[in-house]
């Protein structure tokens, strides 16, 4: 039995989250940053023959190479690497939760609208991955990690195609059989088209707990994958929309020309299906309030990434209408992006103006955190929908996040005052 070691480089480890067949991961304290890490270490033993010592340095090599160029809320972050210790090992993220695996059984499968959820998120890392060149190669239930707060996170970039030369390449064939695409198994030229397959069947199993392909052994998987067409879902689960059964359709075509033309287009249909599942009236998707502020012009410029993240630091909250969004005089720390509804803004309590979706209220406490007194009231004209976001929060976001906010605001204040201009020259007129 293997002895957990007290440390890894400067990091004090605390236990073992899991092991595989090349290497094991730990939980560990980063003492400096004064957080929690996932430590990836190779196993020692791969180290004693040369062979598989270069072979398994290269591929934490290119874990470290390709996992740190990328950073997507949806992708576990790379934050440390010694390729030089014995042995090797990666600091990663640490994501508090567990993998897909545990949901890809009969017994124990997501909600619907959740894997949908889960899908169009991993659409979007992928694609992100996909603009810097990357093809995964190991889409698969255990490299999907869900935390405990329900975001999903993806992992191991060690086996994944660059298409622009960043690495060198392993080869032979290189995945996990059981979710391979028909042109990984030949060794064919790889596009994002074969990660969609490994996607496609990951979301087959999470939806009915069954593979779609599946052999008494490796290489029988791998026949059925090459010759075979899947079992329709709504066979196995007859209540699911035809929708979803059309996007795994074709997400499992042989061919990858058959496939969808890119992920925003898969993203799409996830998003269509998503219209003919049955949800709980409370419930309201990730999905939908992506595509909510995606629609609206505030958020033109930003990218998905930024709106994810936009996601991430708010809180929902609803309101009925008459009730008092923001008091005139009073202090406040956050700033809101109205969803839906309009409010009514008054000042020394007359009316000023009325505000439809689509635009901030009380920006101010971000802009100039130093005055952070109400300049004016802001009622519910209607059942309201906002997202509450601290000031302080926007503040220790990415830069590029506060970057897509600070030209936002502009253009919205800019717009306001042409507004306010153009309705004093009528008051003059008049």
């Amino acid at each position: 039995m293997t002895t957990t070691p007290s440390g890894i480089g400067k990091y004090h480890v605390e236990r073992e989250l899991g092991r595989g067949s090349s290497g094991v991961v730990y939980l560990a304290y980063d003492t400096f940053r004064n957080v929690r890490v996932a430590i990836k270490q190779i196993h020692p033993h791969l180290l004693l023959d040369p062979g598989q010592a270069a072979k398994y340095r290269r591929l934490l090599h290119n874990e470290a190479v390709l996992a740190g160029k990328i950073a997507h809320p949806h992708i576990v972050a790379l934050i440390d690497v010694d390729e030089r210790a014995d042995p090797p090992y990666l600091v990663l993220e640490y994501v508090k939760g567990r993998s897909l695996e545990t949901h890809t059984s009969p017994h124990m499968l997501l909600p619907v609208p959740e894997v949908l959820d889960i899908a169009f998120k991993c659409c979007n890392a992928l694609e992100y991955a996909h603009f810097h060149g990357l093809v995964h190669r190991d889409i698969k239930p255990a490299n999907l990690l869900l935390r405990d707060d329900g975001e999903i996170k993806l992992t191991d970039f060690g086996t994944a195609l660059s298409q622009k030369g960043d690495v060198t390449q392993l080869a032979g064939l290189v995945g996990s059989p059981a979710y391979m695409s028909p042109e990984q198994i030949r060794e064919a030229p790889l596009t994002q088209q074969s990660d969609m397959f490994s996607l496609g069947i990951v979301l087959y199993e999470l939806l009915t707990g069954h593979k779609p392909f599946q052999g008494d052994s490796d290489y029988a998987t791998i026949f059925k994958i090459s010759s075979e067409e899947a079992v329709p879902v709504r066979v196995i689960r007859p209540e699911l929309p035809a929708a979803l059964e059309d996007i795994i359709r074709v997400a499992l075509a042989k061919a990858p020309a058959d496939r969808f033309s890119d992920w925003n287009a898969f993203a799409d249909a996830i998003i269509g299906a998503s219209s003919s599942v049955t949800k709980l009236a409370s419930k309201t998707t990730e999905v939908e309030r992506f595509q909510k502020l995606r629609q609206f012009d505030f958020f033109k410029d930003f990218s998905d990434v930024a709106i994810w993240e936009t996601l991430r630091l708010g809180r929902l909250h609803k309101l009925e209408a008459g009730a008092v969004l923001m008091e005139e005089g009073t202090t406040g720390k956050s700033f809101y992006l109205l969803l839906e509804g309009t409010v009514r803004i008054t000042k020394n309590n007359l009316a000023l103006s009325k505000l439809k979706a689509g635009v901030s209220i009380g920006e101010m406490v971000y802009l100039r955190p130093e005055k952070n007194v109400r300049s004016a009231t802001v009622i519910a004209e209607t059942k309201v929908s906002v997202l509450k976001i601290q000031g302080e929060s926007l503040r220790q976001a990415s830069a590029e996040l506060q970057s897509c906010f600070d030209k936002a605001f502009i253009k919205m204040l800019v717009t306001r005052l042409i507004a306010t201009n153009l309705q004093l020259s009528e008051w003059d007129v008049k």
